[in-house]
């Protein structure tokens, strides 16, 4: 009996070493894994052929971890999130961003976030991307933990809605980011995905920082973005678009810019630097403006959407020749705006009207604009939302919130009007013969004149 006794604990002590080794081993494997991706990836740029076999080491591991969970939304865990702290995240008011290219004249990487509003966490990739290459070539994420460890996700893509048809448009890479994992950093890369594709594609592996999503840390209850600024425009229209929006109540401006060619504009870009979070915004040089939309307008509208979720409750979006402007009694955005928001109302489209042949009211020229379109215009709004509320905004629409009873409501014209200085057009659905007068700037907003007076004597 205790012979018998004997050989039971041998054979469970055997049992209990192969386990043991087997364990060590796979242990040993995930590591030699983990360090393999992170002599390919590093913080640097790398060349990786297509061809290389060290993107099917990653295979298995995904497979096994795509099914991680399903999407539970928890409404009462929206906008909670209070950030780690770690210091490898950016600021949202980074100006150190730029393109970067993961497969040229195909797919470039401008920004990463880290976005955990919702149950299922995601880092949100944005990006530019070549169309036709769209069903060729997965996107593949390698999340670096805070431990260096990284892990391989394939990248779910979506595209923007207002790209309208253009060989390079805007997208969203969403990467999966499992249970109990947090990421400090991703490396982008790319692989084809299928056979029939045999030109040869050089892929580029970009790691980047996050930008942590932290609804909680905003800090400003209004927030202007400004889409690209490019070409000639005269300096007037910056300082006065300025200058009525802070009196309005815009607390703080992001603007992006790609180059400003009047010098006269360079000096009143400058004079507001302290004041504006400046973005430069220079598409790689490989892409002709012909195939993008307005200089990629509507990716520069989505990253300036996500930078804002940390920095302000609400946000307006919108070009420096439109001014958002109270109709009714009141003066100013909190008085009239702010009672329309509630619990699902996330956004607020604004209708415009035109005004046009404009005279200078004592070098203010908006003050002289007392014409416009008796019609209004509802398909040139623009927006205000709740950034944290919001997956994907346009240019003139909030495309898709993030809960799916979330809305946007349109106010009445005579509630709030968006000022469009520009020439009506008819291709915009526009009635552009019929005019009314309208008074509103010069008998509300007369008080600002002297703001701007000074501004230009400084200049």
């Amino acid at each position: 009996m205790g012979r018998r006794k004997k050989y039971y604990y041998l054979a469970v002590i055997s049992v209990l070493f192969v386990f043991s080794m087997c364990t060590l081993h796979n242990q040993l494997q995930l590591y030699k894994n983990s360090v393999e991706i992170q002599n390919e990836a590093g913080y640097f740029e790398y060349k990786l052929v297509q061809s290389d076999s060290r993107h099917l080491q990653m295979d298995s591991v995904l497979e096994e971890r795509s099914n991680l969970s399903k999407t539970i939304i928890y409404k009462d865990h929206i906008f909670n999130h209070k950030g780690n702290g770690s210091s490898c995240f950016l600021s949202p008011e980074t100006k150190e961003l730029k393109f970067q290219t993961v497969a040229e004249d195909i797919f470039y990487v401008y920004s990463a976030y880290l976005d955990r509003r919702l149950a299922d966490h995601y880092i949100r990739i944005m990006s530019l991307l070549n169309k036709d290459f769209n069903k060729i070539l997965d996107i593949v994420c390698y999340l670096r933990g805070d431990n260096n460890e990284y892990y391989p996700v394939t990248a779910t893509k979506y595209v923007l809605a207002e790209n309208h048809h253009k060989q390079y448009g805007g997208w969203v890479m969403s990467c999966p980011i499992p249970d109990n994992f947090n990421p400090c950093q991703v490396t982008v890369s790319a692989k084809v995905k299928t056979e029939n594709y045999t030109e040869p594609i050089h892929i580029n592996n970009i790691t980047m920082n996050l930008i942590d999503i932290n609804p909680a840390d905003a800090r400003f209850d209004y927030s202007v973005c400004v889409p690209p600024l490019y070409g000639d425009f005269l300096p007037h229209k910056l300082i006065e678009f300025m200058e009525f929006t802070k009196y309005f109540g815009a607390e703080k401006f992001i603007i992006y810019y790609h180059d400003i060619q009047n010098k006269q504009s360079r000096k009143a870009f400058d004079y507001y630097s302290n004041q504006i979070t400046a973005i430069q915004w220079k598409l790689p040089r490989e892409i002709d403006l012909q195939l993008i939309k307005n200089h990629g307008q509507p990716l520069a509208h989505m990253d300036c959407l996500y930078r804002a979720m940390s920095i302000t409750d609400k946000l307006v979006i919108q070009d420096i020749d439109e001014l958002i402007v109270p109709h009714d009694k009141n003066l100013f955005w909190k008085e009239t705006l702010s009672p329309l928001f509630n619990k699902t109302v996330i956004g607020i489209g604004i209708q415009s009207a035109f005004f046009y042949n404009c005279t200078s009211q004592g070098d203010v020229v908006t003050l002289g604009c007392t014409t416009r379109t008796q019609m209004y215009c509802s398909s040139r709004t623009k927006v205000i939302v709740k950034p944290s509320a919001v997956f994907e905004v346009g240019i003139h629409h909030v495309s898709k919130p993030i809960l799916e009873e979330y809305r946007v409501i349109v106010p009445d014209p005579w509630i709030v009007l968006l000022h469009h200085y520009r020439r009506c057009k008819k291709t915009f659905g526009m009635n552009c013969n019929n005019w009314v007068k309208d008074e509103t700037m010069i008998q509300k907003y007369s008080a600002v004149k002297n703001r701007i007076l000074q501004v230009k004597h400084k200049l």
